[in-house]
């Protein structure tokens, strides 16, 4: 008879499964008839934990006190780690993998496609919280590949099979990341040979010389050890420096001709970073709207910008079409997503920090305005350091004008009114001076912030006669 233990986490791992709806209709069956047997006691009590840790947003415990099956399925997944990423991709990208897409589809497999492996393998729990997991996963990762290998390679032979398969997992990018992800567990003895022989991180002074970076990749590319294309993503994972898959594309083929290296078996190298620039431009047009996805654009707006200069420095593909189009359409798609921030700049800052210059403050400070205003501010400055790489210079030089003029009459005429002895409300107008000198800082230097700050705390200081 199995441990209790056992059959709490199997009932637990299966409750997790479920959507919260079939859940609290499984919950309602089973308090309706009573629910005092074992079996109804052990379900109920799985379900009120889950929703107990859902309500208090409990952490997980420490990996020592993790239950089997969530040590087991970590362990399982180990051979991905290097590629999976938490991004939102907005197309498929070899060597990226959507980590949700992977856990979304993980209950699927574990129900439908080898529900008797992972059975066993929860039978497998030696009961002991420090038991390492992995010799058990990787016994449990040989049969479920295998199944999933099968399916997969039945319905890519037929496409409307496979188109099935794609609206049934939730399109044709999840089919790609789960395919994605059986070829690199498919390949786990490969990636983990590979992996062992390449540095921690891969930098140019690796690849400049004749070293055993370069014979390990060619090795594995002339051999077809993995494919050419992961083994850009597996040095990409590597390295903080894109470029450095383009010194070592020239360095293998032995030119630095673009169109020989493109006909070459090399090539996958620099098509990796030609696709790292597409997918930063691809970002970019689905970011923006909230503080997080914010920073991330322009963080990604710098990335781009970088890898883009270093890229022409390293390798100018005019003379290679394909390269030059994809390149060229990339520019386009973070060029549009810089004009727009670009183009309402000027109109934010005078909306954040709006005046009624005959009644004094008009409404209250707005902090979702003003954050608006604040990051196309931030984009306007950036755009300025990155028109190299984009088709925006007369648009920012021209945005840049106008946010320093608008800032600067808005800004005087803010501390003029902080400066009346009939303020009509002088917290809110406080509050829009702040908000203009923090835009000051960023557009003309802390320096001149800081005279700012200076002569609004002097304002302060004095009394006000406030309006009837």
């Amino acid at each position: 008879m199995p441990e209790p233990g056992l059959i709490t986490s199997k009932v637990r791992t299966y409750m997790e499964s479920l959507s919260p709806a079939a859940r609290a209709m499984l919950v309602r069956s089973l308090r309706a008839s009573g629910g005092a047997d074992l079996p109804s006691e052990i379900i109920l009590a799985a379900v009120e934990g889950l929703e107990l840790a859902e309500e208090t947003h409990v952490a997980p415990p420490p990996s020592s006190a993790e239950p089997w099956s969530h040590r087991l399925e970590r362990a399982l997944f180990a051979p991905l780690d290097p590629f999976l990423t938490d991004d939102d991709l907005p197309a498929p990208l070899t060597g990226r993998l959507a980590r949700r897409h992977i856990a979304a589809r993980w209950a699927g497999i574990r129900r439908d496609l080898a529900p008797e492996v992972w059975e066993r393998a929860l039978a497998a729990d030696p009961l002991d919280a420090d038991a390492d997991a992995a010799p058990i996963a990787r016994k449990l990762r040989r049969e479920i590949v295998l199944a999933l290998v099968e399916r997969l390679r039945a319905v890519g032979a037929d496409p409307k099979a496979r188109q099935k398969l794609a609206g049934h997992l939730g399109g044709e990018l999840v089919f790609r990341s789960l395919a994605d992800a059986a070829y690199v567990l498919q390949n786990e003895a490969g990636f983990a040979n590979l992996f062992g022989q390449l540095p921690t991180a891969v930098t140019a002074f690796d690849v400049v010389e004749p070293s055993r970076v370069v014979d390990v990749v060619r090795t594995s590319i002339d051999q077809v050890l993995l494919s050419a294309d992961w083994i850009a993503a597996a040095l990409l994972a590597r390295t903080a420096n894109p470029v450095v898959l383009v010194h070592l594309a020239c360095r293998l083929a032995g030119t630095p001709d673009p169109r020989l290296i493109a006909a070459g078996r090399y090539a996958p190298l620099v098509d990796a970073v030609v696709s790292r620039v597409e997918h930063l431009a691809a970002l970019s047009t689905h970011r923006g709207s909230d503080p997080v996805s914010r920073d991330r654009f322009l963080a990604d707006l710098r990335a781009y910008h970088e890898l883009v200069r270093n890229f022409e420095l390293a390798l100018p593909v005019e003379s290679v079409a394909t390269w030059f189009r994809r390149l060229g359409a990339a520019c386009t798609a973070m060029s549009t997503a810089v004009s727009r921030q670009l183009e309402a700049a000027p109109g934010l800052v005078r909306r954040a920090l709006r005046v009624d210059a005959h009644d004094g403050w008009a409404g209250r400070f707005d902090e979702a305005t003003f954050a608006d205003a604040e990051f196309a501010v931030r984009v306007t400055l950036e755009a300025r350091l990155a028109v190299d790489s984009l088709a925006v210079n007369e648009a920012a030089l021209r945005a840049r004008k106008q946010v320093e003029s608008t800032l600067e009459l808005v800004t005087g005429r803010l501390m003029n009114d902080l400066k009346s002895p009939t303020v009509r409300d002088r917290d809110m107008l406080t509050a829009a001076v702040d908000g203009a000198i923090r835009l000051s800082g960023l557009v003309f230097g802390e320096d001149y912030a800081g005279m700012l700050r200076k002569s609004r705390d002097l304002t302060l200081q004095k009394p006000t006669r406030a309006t009837a």
